[in-house]
């Protein structure tokens, strides 16, 4: 386990509410995971982790063989899917084994009274960016919360670009989960980049050359998006400096431009709001122009 790994276990096993975790992207969350999975035993009860990716389940299994050879740790973490009968998804719940399930299955358990949520020691939520006060995982939460106050929820994500997203992202999951800390493990982080110095991770840059279709696809849309901006700035509704072609190749710059507007959103009129919804279309075709290229269909 790498330093900052330990620091960020001990962080969370100080407060027996739990956290929310986000770490920048490639920092190993399943390993952080798995180590999490070491820690812990039957004896506490059920341990549930929701919404991974498939690959991130994948990631955390193979992980978790690594760090532990013991068939007997290997097998503490069980799946449970929609083809497993009820009886046996019972027997996993009250072994207290460490399970991924999905929360579909999981609120209908416990809906159904098939789950107790004293059984339940902790919940570990692998999809922290995308919850939101309507999704099932905070409903989930809610019940077991109500139920037990030794639960703990802890929340990550390794996605934080979409932390940002909307008005006070973070503190509204925090809301939603019951939680009142917040971890930051962002790259220049002083563990963090002291751990990257030591073991440097191996970059490989992968570049695709465009074709002369793409660049004259490409060409087009700038062009188009340039007008757009100039259009833009005519408003004197927002900030000129951040209306840029460079600025509006990233996904950030519609949040940038909707941030500045949404106070007088009901002020504008048809047109800026029109300009509004290209720019973003004209981002995302730009986005799918290098995405998709090679799913696209020859031309001859």
């Amino acid at each position: 386990m790498v330093q900052f790994h330990e620091h960020i276990i001990t962080d969370l096993l100080e407060d027996p509410a739990g956290g929310l975790v986000v770490l920048s992207s490639g920092l190993g969350l399943h390993k952080l995971i798995s180590s999490l999975l070491l820690l812990h035993h039957p004896s506490q009860g059920t341990l549930l982790l929701l919404s991974p990716s498939p690959s991130l389940k994948s990631s955390i299994l193979s992980s978790l063989q690594n760090q532990s050879p013991n068939t007997e740790l290997r097998a503490s973490c069980s799946e449970i899917t929609s083809d497993l009968p009820a009886h046996h998804r019972l027997s996993l719940y009250s072994a207290g084994a460490a399970v991924f399930v999905t929360p579909r299955i999981l609120i209908v358990d416990l809906l159904t009274s098939r789950l107790s949520p004293s059984a339940v020691a902790g919940i570990v939520l692998l999809n922290a960016h995308s919850l939101s006060d309507t999704s099932t995982e905070t409903l989930i939460v809610r019940i077991l919360r109500s139920s037990s106050s030794s639960l703990y929820v802890r929340a990550f994500s390794d996605k934080p670009q979409a932390m940002v997203a909307g008005f006070a992202k973070p503190e509204r999951i925090l809301k939603c989960l019951y939680l009142r800390k917040l971890h930051l493990w962002p790259r220049f982080q002083v563990y963090v980049s002291q751990d990257l110095e030591r073991n440097p991770p191996e970059v490989v840059d992968v570049r695709v050359q465009m074709s002369p279709y793409m660049r004259g696809i490409q060409k087009a849309v700038i062009e188009v998006m340039d007008a757009c901006l100039k259009e833009m700035r005519k408003t004197n509704k927002v900030d000129v400096d951040d209306l840029t072609v460079e600025n509006g190749l990233f996904k950030s710059f519609d949040e940038i431009v909707r941030r500045q507007l949404d106070p007088i959103w009901h002020t504008l009129g048809k047109k800026t709001k029109q300009l509004v919804s290209d720019l973003k279309t004209l981002r995302k075709l730009l986005d799918y122009l290098v995405r998709f290229q090679n799913e696209a269909p020859s031309i001859s």
